[in-house]
C-alpha cells in the first residue's frame, strides 16, 4: 500500500513540475503533497545559497543551517542520508521548531537527505514523521532519496536563475556607481566623460560659464555642442533665465531675421501682429546659435551690433531695444577658412572667439565610449521602463566603432536598441543592420591582414582563437617596433584593446 501511495506522490511531483515554471509554487506544492499523502508532520526543503554559504530553509520558514550544524548540517557536509528513530533521544538534534518532544506520547522520527548534482550537495530534504514500528524507516529514506534526485536539477535551475540575477544586479549596481563617479568628475549633467580632453573643456567651462564671455563651441556634427551649451548656461547666474536655441542652418535666410529680431505689425505681408524675436524672448538669458557659420552675411552684420552695443531693432521699427544677452555659438565649418574666403566676416569671427572650445569627435576619445554606452542604456531603460543590461563584448566592438556621427549617433542607436530589444541584455544581434555591415567588413579587413602576413595557415593542429590573436599581436608590435598605437592600427583594433591583449597574453612590450 506504501509503495502505491509513493508512486502517486512521485507521479504528481513530476508532471507538477513539467506544467509550472513557478519555483515557489512547486516547492509548495510537493511539501504539501509529501505531507498530506504520507502523513509526515513536517517538510522541510533546505536550499545552499551561494551568497550566504548557508543552508536556508525555502518554504519560509526562519530556519538556517552552517555546514556540519546539527543533523541537517552534517546531511549537506557528509552527502549521506541520517535518520534518528527518535529525535528526543538524539542530543544532536538541534530541534531548532522548539517543539516539545519530550512530553509528546508518540516518538518522532527524523529523516533528512542530501539533494545533490553530481556528488555536490545544494540542499537537504527533511521530515518529520510519528514513529511506527509497522513501518521501516528504509523505505521513507529510499523514497526521500528519489524525491531528492528529482529536485536536484529542478533546484539547480532555481540556483542558477538566482546567482545570475544577482550577477545582473550588481552589474547594473556596479555601473551605476561608476556613473555616479564620472558625474561626479564633470559635476554636470549630461556630460559624462572620463577622457582628459574632455575633462580639461569642463574645466574651462566652469571657469567661464559665470561671465559675460561669449563662447564659440566647434567641432563636427554631433559631438554634443548643444550639450556644453546648456552646460554653461546651467553653471552661471543666467541658470533660472531663458536658454533659447536657434539653428542658423535650419530657417530659411528670409526668415531668420524676423526669427532673430522679430517683427513690427505690417513690416510686411502676412504680419498681422507684433511679434518678439529671440534676442528679446532671451532677455536676461542665453542665446545659443548654431551653425553659426551658415549665417549670411547681411545678418552677420546684425548680430555683429547685438555683441557690440547689446541692442536689437525689430523688423519694421526704427526704435532700437536693449538686451542682456549671453552668446554662445557653434559651428561645425572652419570659420577661419571662411574668413580668408570672405564668406564669414572677420570682426564678428573676433567677437565670438572670444572663449574658443574645440570639442573632439568620439573617434578621439574612445576611452569615453564605454561610458556614455552605460549611461545611455540606462537613461532608455528608464525612459522606456525596461530593465537591460549590455554585454561586454559589445561595449568592445562599439568602442572600437568609429562613429562618424559622434554621440548623436551613438545616442540614436543605443535608443533604438533599447526600444527593439527582445531580452534582458543587449548584445551584437541588437545592432542595427547598416553598423554590424560595417563591423563585419572591418574583421573581414583585419583577416586579410593576417592573411597577408602568413598568420593563418593550413597546418596539421588547428590553433585556437587565442593562438591566432597572440600571434597576429606580437607579429604587429614587431612591425610596429613596439609602438603599441602603430600595432592598433594595423590590426584594426584601439590602443587600449591591444594593451589588454598584452597583459592578456603575457606579451613583453620590448625597448
Amino acid at each position: 500500500m506504501l509503495e502505491k501511495i509513493q508512486l502517486s506522490v512521485l507521479y504528481n511531483i513530476s508532471k507538477a513540475l513539467s506544467m509550472s515554471p513557478d519555483i515557489p509554487k512547486n516547492i509548495e506544492y510537493i511539501s504539501n503533497l509529501l505531507s498530506s499523502y504520507l502523513e509526515y508532520e513536517n517538510v522541510f526543503i533546505n536550499v545552499v545559497n551561494p551568497f550566504t554559504q548557508e543552508l536556508e530553509n525555502f518554504g519560509g520558514l526562519d530556519l538556517s543551517y552552517r555546514r556540519g550544524e546539527g543533523i541537517t548540517g552534517k546531511v549537506w557536509k557528509y552527502g549521506v542520508p541520517i535518520v534518528i528513530p527518535d529525535v528526543s533521544k538524539e542530543e544532536g538534534f538541534l530541534n531548532k521548531l522548539r517543539r516539545d518532544l519530550k512530553n509528546k506520547k508518540e516518538k518522532i522520527s527524523f529523516i533528512a537527505v542530501p539533494i545533490k548534482i553530481g556528488n555536490k550537495v545544494i540542499g537537504v530534504l527533511a521530515i518529520d514523521k510519528i514513529y511506527s514500528d509497522k513501518e521501516s524507516l528504509n523505505i521513507h529514506t529510499e523514497f526521500l532519496t528519489m524525491v531528492a534526485g528529482i529536485l536536484g536539477g529542478y533546484l539547480k535551475l532555481y540556483l542558477d536563475f538566482e546567482t545570475e540575477k544577482r550577477r545582473i544586479e550588481e552589474e547594473k549596481k556596479y555601473l551605476q556607481t561608476q556613473l555616479n563617479t564620472i558625474m561626479s568628475k564633470t559635476g554636470i549633467e549630461g556630460i559624462v566623460a572620463k577622457s582628459k580632453k574632455i575633462l580639461e573643456i569642463v574645466d574651462i567651462i566652469k571657469n567661464v560659464a559665470d561671465t559675460t564671455a561669449t563662447v564659440l563651441l566647434t567641432g563636427e556634427s554631433g559631438v554634443g555642442k548643444e550639450v556644453f551649451a546648456k552646460a554653461i548656461h546651467k553653471l552661471s547666474s543666467r541658470a533660472d533665465k531663458p536658454f533659447i536655441k536657434i539653428n542658423c542652418a535650419a530657417i530659411p535666410e528670409d526668415l531668420l531675421e524676423s526669427e532673430l529680431f522679430g517683427y513690427e505689425k505690417g513690416a510686411f505681408t502676412g504680419a498681422h501682429t507684433t511679434k518678439k524675436g529671440k534676442f528679446e524672448l532671451a532677455n536676461g538669458g542665453t542665446i545659443f546659435l548654431d551653425e553659426i557659420g551658415d549665417m549670411p552675411l547681411l545678418l552677420q552684420s546684425k548680430l555683429l551690433r547685438v555683441l557690440q552695443e547689446k541692442e536689437i531693432e525689430r523688423l519694421g521699427s526704427s526704435k532700437t531695444i536693449k538686451v542682456d544677452v549671453r552668446i554662445i555659438a557653434a559651428t561645425n565649418k572652419n570659420l577661419e577658412k571662411m574668413v580668408q574666403e570672405g564668406t564669414f566676416r572677420e570682426d564678428l569671427y573676433y567677437r565670438l572667439n572670444v572663449i574658443p572650445i574645440y570639442i573632439p569627435p568620439l573617434r578621439e576619445r574612445k576611452e569615453d565610449i564605454p561610458m556614455l554606452i552605460y549611461y545611455f542604456v540606462d537613461k532608455f531603460s528608464k525612459l522606456y521602463r525596461k530593465k537591460l543590461t549590455v554585454s561586454k563584448e559589445l561595449v568592445d566592438l562599439l568602442t572600437d566603432y568609429e562613429w562618424p556621427g559622434n554621440v548623436r549617433e551613438l545616442q540614436n542607436t543605443i535608443e533604438r536598441m533599447v526600444i527593439l530589444s527582445k531580452s534582458e541584455k543587449l548584445d551584437f544581434k541588437d545592432l542595427p543592420a547598416d553598423i554590424r555591415k560595417k563591423l563585419n567588413e572591418k574583421s573581414k579587413t583585419r583577416e586579410v591582414y593576417l592573411k597577408a602576413q602568413g598568420e593563418i595557415q593550413e597546418i596539421k593542429l588547428p590553433k585556437t582563437v587565442q593562438q591566432i590573436e597572440k600571434e597576429a599581436i606580437e607579429r604587429a608590435l614587431e612591425e610596429s617596433n613596439y609602438v603599441i598605437k602603430k600595432a592598433a592600427k594595423l590590426l584594426g583594433m584601439t590602443p587600449r584593446q591591444v594593451r589588454y591583449r598584452m597583459e592578456k597574453y603575457n606579451i613583453p612590450l620590448k625597448k
